[in-house]
């Protein structure tokens, strides 16, 4: 029931995704009468034996403030949604709701991972590497980490690039205001030295702010304060250029024309850049999968974010971050 788009969105994203992954059965909390409508207006086919309803009386606004929605609205779909996750009724829980209040009903209903001290948010930047993002975390989960937290991020972070995102070897990086190990607050210089004693992940050193975009790590770690604002920064300028271009482009015919022979380019670039490409943004660390949509997520992004969350399912994510916990000497 989530998303500034509202339902319609979000189920026409559900059905793309159980057209293209007829092993994924998805059930759908909400308000059951909303959704049956949208679905009695489907012109496409699709196997109604891989979706179930459950009923959902309330709904968490984009505009409640998180701790009151964790607090109250238990009948909410987002409640029940992870409730069916903790009951076994399900495996993963998506949605595109109020990112706050899903942060906090995920952590407080599914719990954390055997060993994990804090769970971190991850998204995926547009950048130059090989497979053409780079992923940072955490980006608002926490805002007073420690160092044995981001060491914690940075293993999920790895395993999530390894296993999700097909990176044989992610490149780890520890976000910095300099490259040198002797940079940074205290908190970075601490975590850097943990992150020196890692034995199954790659670790590259410390990587400076344009490191996320220029292609030099696959993986940037940092606290979910700095993150959080990298990541309004970066949806700030992909608007700015946006407008920046319109402008440009009506002040004269010459720039008209210009822009209309490079559409096309300027559409793929556009795109690459978008976070609406990239589908969601993983809550690592807590049992079960929670999966977190932009608000402004189109059906793309939606069907791209249930198809990595049964992935997740598949390569069985959470096991995998236990093990590497214990391996690199981070469990709690």
């Amino acid at each position: 029931m989530g998303g500034d788009k509202g339902p319609p969105t979000m189920v026409l994203g559900a059905l793309e995704a159980i057209r293209e992954n007829p092993d994924i059965t998805l059930l759908m909390v909400g308000d059951q009468n909303i959704l049956k409508s949208i679905l009695a207006k489907q012109k496409k086919k699709y196997n109604s034996r891989q979706m179930e309803f459950h009923h959902a009386s309330e709904r968490i606004l984009m505009r409640d403030p998180p701790a009151l929605a964790v607090r109250q609205k238990k009948n909410s779909s987002m409640h029940l949604a992870n409730q069916l996750v903790k009951s076994g009724e399900a495996d993963a829980v998506f949605t595109a709701g109020n990112t706050g209040a899903a942060m906090g009903v995920s952590l407080l209903t599914l719990g954390r991972i055997p060993g994990i001290i804090r769970p971190a948010l991850m998204v995926s930047f547009p950048s130059l590497n090989r497979h053409g993002w780079t992923s940072l975390l955490d980006v608002g989960a926490n805002v007073d980490s420690k160092p044995k937290m981001l060491a914690q991020f940075a293993v999920m972070g790895d395993l999530y690039c390894r296993h999700l995102l097909n990176v044989p070897k992610p490149r780890v990086g520890l976000l910095s205001l300099g490259q040198e190990e002797s940079k940074g607050n205290e908190l970075v210089r601490e975590t850097h030295e943990l992150f020196k004693k890692f034995k199954s992940i790659n670790f590259i050193g410390n990587i400076e702010g344009q490191g996320i975009v220029n292609g030099k790590a696959d993986v940037v770690v940092c606290e979910g304060f700095v993150g959080n604002v990298v990541l309004k920064f970066g949806e700030g300028l992909m608007r700015l250029f946006g407008d920046i271009l319109k402008r440009e482009v009506a002040t004269n015919w010459l720039n008209k024309l210009a822009v209309a022979m490079l559409v096309p380019t300027i559409r793929r670039i556009y795109r690459r850049m978008d976070y609406k490409e990239y589908g969601s943004a993983p809550l690592l660390g807590v049992q079960g999968i929670s999966t977190i949509g932009h608000g402004k997520s189109n059906s793309k992004a939606i069907k791209s974010a249930i198809l990595h969350s049964a992935r997740g399912i598949q390569e069985h994510i959470n096991d995998k971050i236990t093990a590497s916990l214990r391996e690199n000497g981070v469990a709690e």
